[in-house]
């Protein structure tokens, strides 16, 4: 299979076995040139991305793959946990009806973990950085 004349960043981040966010720091500084697509995912010309090859930096073979950066990580929960509007509270009573005691102990234990978690954003949020 050929690579596209055109792939966004997240494809040239696996390709170059880098993080999207060191494509997109490629882009700021200027080794990479952009062609439409969002911002925090922005299309390359697949040329330039592996014309870079040899110059990028991979990770140590225990690292390889796609990594994520906590500032990805952190926008990507974000994007993902917005989605609860879409939930009623009648949903969730119905889900906590005809779950079995294993997944009510696990779904506990998510929710107590993303409200710690939420809690400390909240805080981080509010402080002056």
């Amino acid at each position: 299979m050929s690579t596209p004349v055109f792939i966004d960043a997240a494809y040239a981040a696996d390709l170059l076995h880098v993080t999207p966010d060191d494509i997109l720091d490629l882009v700021r500084t200027g080794q990479l040139r952009t062609y439409g697509g969002r911002s925090s995912n922005p299309f390359l010309r697949s040329a330039d991305v592996l014309a870079l090859a040899g110059d990028v930096a991979a990770p140590a073979e225990e690292t390889r793959g796609r990594q994520k950066s906590p500032a990805a990580r952190v926008r990507q929960r974000l994007t993902a946990d917005a989605r609860w509007g879409d939930v009623s509270v009648e949903d969730i009573e119905e889900w906590a009806r005809r779950a079995d005691p294993v997944t009510r102990q696990a779904g506990r234990k998510t929710a107590e973990t993303a409200l710690s978690r939420l809690q400390r954003l909240l805080a981080v949020l509010d402080e002056d950085l």
